[in-house]
């Protein structure tokens, strides 16, 4: 099954908004005192009060000593200190997924803990001993879900145990078989999924971008109909919105309504790579250094003010997509790669290639409270 019937490009909505708080309460733009890493962190994900990390690190960076972390390390989110779980990954780790007591991975290892897991692995949370789940994955993992007692899984992924797929699979979570009721693919990479409701969400590289599958068979829900131009690097679902980071031509952070009508659109100057929501507010992450003020006319028009220098982080109004006053001003290449916030805190986690924010050094792993 290939995505098809892309929409013509909408303008921005104008039906009703969700109701937001006038005053929206954001993070402070100072980094808490954390650890850092020798590599950059591609993925992040909570389990109550301990952050798991993945990425191609090989090192902690714990009181400007290196402390050995081979591609997966977990931190206390409560004090920013490095935990004594540490399995080893032998390759890069580009998603997590946290399911009951199993830490989920994908990436492009062939090992881990020293048992051979071809690209799919799933791991104890408290004492980082390999699961008995092992599949061999043809391509590359890039995104992990789970909902309605499956794991998913995305990426430029060409076949499962021998059995082609396009680039989507789904295992039973009791037994870890692979699914072979769920027939959803696609025709190019998936970057990122996002199980909300009755639907999984995915965003990449292939045509159209965006959908909603039912989690059940993979097929397309037809309900959700976005017309979203350029290719989607992360999701976030709350408020009774889809906000999605996107690529293009400099950059996107867009909010579709439940059936993809589009609410608003904001330009940066470059990918927008991570995306999560907060209190209220949309935090969104990149290796972009200036966005826009306000939204623009429609999903492929140009910011309609000067854009102002926003380097790697900033902050939306999910009602209106105006620019928020937050402005961390961090660093590196890439910028920023994974968001999430801390359930048991409200914290920001942020990982990617920085090492700093303002002049505070945070080498490629922070955290932000209020």
């Amino acid at each position: 099954m290939v995505l098809t019937g892309v929409l013509a490009l909408a303008g921005i909505g104008t039906g009703t908004p969700p109701a937001f708080a006038g005053s929206i309460p954001l993070v402070s733009p100072t980094p808490e005192s954390t650890v850092g890493f020798d590599g950059v962190v591609y993925a992040s994900t909570h389990v109550g009060t301990t952050v798991y990390l993945g990425g191609n690190f090989t090192h902690a960076i714990v009181g400007g000593k290196p402390v050995a972390r081979k591609r997966l390390a977990a931190v206390d989110a409560r004090t920013g200190k490095l935990l004594s779980w540490a399995p080893l990954a032998d390759d890069t780790v580009m998603a997590l997924t946290a399911v009951g007591a199993t830490l989920y991975v994908t990436g492009e290892f062939t090992a881990v803990g020293g048992a051979p897991r071809a690209g799919l692995a799933g791991i104890d949370l408290k004492t980082g001993a390999v699961g008995p789940l092992r599949h061999t994955v043809k391509g590359t993992g890039q995104a992990l879900a789970a909902a309605d007692g499956r794991l998913y899984l995305g990426g430029s992924v060409t076949a499962v145990d021998g059995r082609p797929v396009r680039n989507l699979a789904a295992f039973r979570l009791d037994g870890g078989a692979l699914d072979g009721g769920f027939r959803g693919g696609v025709s190019g990479k998936v970057r990122v999924l996002s199980a909300a409701g009755s639907r999984l969400y995915a965003g990449g590289d292939f045509k159209g971008h965006l959908a909603a599958l039912r989690p059940t068979d993979g097929q397309v829900d037809t309900s959700f109909r976005p017309a979203t131009p350029y290719g989607v690097m992360a999701l976030t679902v709350a408020a009774g919105r889809v906000f999605a980071a996107l690529a293009g031509p400099g950059g996107r952070v867009v909010a579709y309504r439940p059936d993809g009508s589009l609410v608003w659109s904001s330009v940066t100057d470059g990918d927008v790579q991570a995306i999560t929501y907060r209190d209220g507010a949309v935090y969104a992450g990149g290796h972009f250094t200036t966005a826009c003020s306000g939204p623009s006319r429609s999903a492929t028009a140009w910011c309609p003010t000067k854009q102002r220098s926003q380097p790697k982080l900033a902050a939306w109004d999910p009602a209106t997509g105006r620019l928020l006053s937050w402005n961390p001003r961090s660093n590196g290449r890439w910028g920023v790669l994974t968001l999430s916030v801390n359930p048991a805190t409200s914290a920001i986690t942020v990982g990617g290639d920085f090492t700093a924010f303002g002049g505070t050094g945070r080498p490629r792993f922070a955290q932000f409270g209020s």
